[in-house]
C-alpha cells in the first residue's frame, strides 16, 4: 500500500462503551491495513479557542515557535513540500486539516459552511490539488454540537456533526475526502457510530479516526482511536502517551490502530531535540501508531527529515504483521504518570517465522549505556528451547551487528540523553 524506502485526556469508561457499541454494524471501508502516514497542522500551526496560535507549552520568548496558523495557502505549501522532499516517496500520503476551516455556524439548510477567507477556493478544490499531487485529503469533524475551534466565534456555534452525521459524511465524500478525524469536544458517544455508518453509506473509502473512545471494542467503530489526551512538546508528555497507549495493545489489528496522538518530531523551538525525535519516532513505530507529522515540513532541518524518512524505522511501523509491541517495564507506574525508570523497553513480533523488534529508550536526560537482553523476546517455544540464533540489526545506525544472538546474550549501546536503541532481529541464515 505504501512505497517505502526500505533500509536493508482522560478516557471514556470501558464498561460504558462496551454497552454503547454492542450490536452495532462494523466499520466497512477497506482502508487502514497499515497505520496511516501523513500530516496534521495542529502541533505547529494550530488555532486556539482564542483565535491565536495554539502553543504546546506556555509561551516563552526564547522558544521562537514558528506558529502562524493554517489556511489554504499554508496547506498547499505543506502538500508541495511532501512532493518536493522524500516524504511522499517514503509513504507519507495524507495531508489533513484540523479544526478552524468552518465559519462556526451552519447555513440555513443545516449545511457546514467553509470559512471563505481562509479557504477562498473551497474544500473540493483543495482536495483536488492534493489528489493531483498524488496525495490524499484529510478533513475534520466533531462528535458534539460544535467543533473545538469554533468557540472563538461566540455563542450559538453549531458546526459540530452531532445529529448531522449523514449529511456531513455525504458532503465530505463530495469534496473527495480520504480521511476524517472525528474529534471529542462536547462529544456524545453515539456520534462515533453514527458517523461510521454514515461514512459507510457514502461508498467512498474514507479512513476514519476518532479522538475517543478509548475502548477495547473500537475496532468495530473506527480505523484509529485516540488513547490519550493531546500531546505536548515535552519529553514527559511523549513518554506518558506511550505508556497509556500500551494499555490498548490488544485492540490493534490490520485496519484499526491505537493512537497516542501526533508526532512532535522536528518541533525544536522548546525542550525537544533530535534525540527525542528519534525516540518518539521509534516508540510510535514499534507501537504501530499513526505517523502524522506535526512539524512545519516547509521548513525542516536535514536531521528532522532524516528521522521522518528513515526506511528501517518506517518498515517496522508498516510491517505486515501489524502487531503492537508491548512495554515490558514501568508496569507499576500509576496510569497516566511519567515513569521514573532509567530505561523503557518494548518488544514486538514482526512478519516472518522468527522476526522481532526491540526498543530501549533512555528515559534520562543524560547519556547512558542501554542494554537489551535477547532472552526477553517471547519467541515460539520450540525456537526458544533450541536457542535458535538470531541476526541483529541496529536500525538507526543502518548496521548489522556482528555474530548471532540467543538466550543469555545482551546487546549494549551508549546513547545520549533521551535517545534510544532500536533493534531488528531475524532468524540467522
Amino acid at each position: 500500500m505504501y512505497s517505502l524506502l526500505y533500509d536493508k485526556m482522560g478516557l471514556f469508561p470501558r464498561a460504558a462503551l462496551l454497552g454503547c457499541f454492542a450490536g452495532t454494524l462494523a466499520l466497512d471501508n477497506g482502508v487502514g491495513l497499515t497505520p496511516p502516514m501523513g500530516f496534521n497542522p495542529w502541533n505547529c500551526f494550530g488555532i486556539s479557542s482564542k483565535g491565536t496560535c495554539k502553543l504546546p507549552l506556555p509561551w516563552r520568548a526564547q522558544d521562537k515557535q514558528p506558529c502562524h496558523g493554517f489556511n489554504e495557502s499554508v496547506m498547499l505549501a505543506v502538500a508541495r513540500a511532501f512532493v518536493d522532499t522524500p516524504l511522499q516517496a517514503a509513504g507519507y500520503e495524507y495531508v489533513n486539516l484540523d479544526c478552524g476551516y468552518s465559519t462556526g455556524f451552519r447555513g440555513a439548510d443545516g449545511s457546514l459552511t467553509v470559512n471563505a477567507t481562509r479557504y477562498p477556493h473551497g474544500m473540493k478544490w483543495l482536495g483536488d490539488q492534493f489528489h493531483a499531487l498524488g496525495l490524499k485529503f484529510g478533513m475534520y469533524s466533531d462528535a458534539g454540537a460544535a467543533q473545538c475551534c469554533s468557540r472563538v466565534y461566540g455563542a450559538g456555534v453549531d458546526d459540530g456533526s452531532l445529529g448531522h452525521e449523514e449529511a456531513d459524511a455525504a458532503l465530505f465524500a463530495s469534496w473527495g475526502v480520504d480521511y476524517l478525524k472525528h474529534d471529542a469536544c462536547g462529544e456524545k458517544p453515539g456520534s462515533y457510530t453514527a458517523m461510521r455508518d454514515a461514512l459507510n453509506k457514502t461508498g467512498r473509502p474514507i479512513f476514519y479516526s476518532v479522538h475517543g473512545p478509548g475502548s477495547a471494542n473500537v475496532p468495530a467503530v473506527s480505523n484509529l482511536w485516540r488513547t490519550t489526551g493531546d500531546i505536548e512538546n515535552e519529553w514527559g508528555s511523549i513518554v506518558q502517551r506511550a505508556l497509556l497507549n500500551d494499555g490498548f495493545a490488544t485492540a490493534g489489528h490490520k485496519g484499526g490502530w491505537s493512537d497516542p496522538d501526533m508526532l512532535e518530531v522536528g518541533n525544536l523551538w522548546g525542550p525537544l531535540g533530535d534525540a527525542e525525535g528519534r525516540s518518539q519516532m521509534s516508540m510510535w513505530s514499534v507501537m504501530k501508531a499513526p505517523l502524522l507529522v506535526g512539524t512545519d515540513v516547509t521548513n525542516m532541518t536535514a536531521a528532522t527529515l532524516a528521522t521522518l524518512t528513515h526506511g528501517g524505522v518506517l518498515a517496522i511501523n508498516q510491517d505486515g504483521r501489524g502487531e503492537q509491541a508491548r512495554l515490558l517495564n514501568a508496569s507499576a507506574t500509576p496510569k497516566g504518570a511519567v515513569p521514573t525508570v532509567p530505561a523503557l523497553t518494548w518488544v514486538g513480533a514482526l512478519a516472518g517465522a522468527d522476526a522481532w523488534t526491540a526498543l530501549v529508550v533512555n528515559n534520562a536526560p543524560t547519556a547512558a549505556t542501554l542494554r537489551f537482553d535477547v532472552g526477553l523476546l517471547p519467541r515460539p517455544a520450540a525456537m526458544a528451547a533450541a536457542n535458535a540464533k538470531l541476526a541483529a540489526r541496529d536500525v538507526w545506525a543502518r548496521k548489522d551487528l556482528p555474530g548471532t544472538y540467543g538466550k543469555g546474550d545482551v546487546v549494549t549501546k551508549s546513547v545520549g540523553g533521551h535517545d534510544c536503541l532500536l533493534l531488528r532481529f531475524e532468524a540467522a541464515k
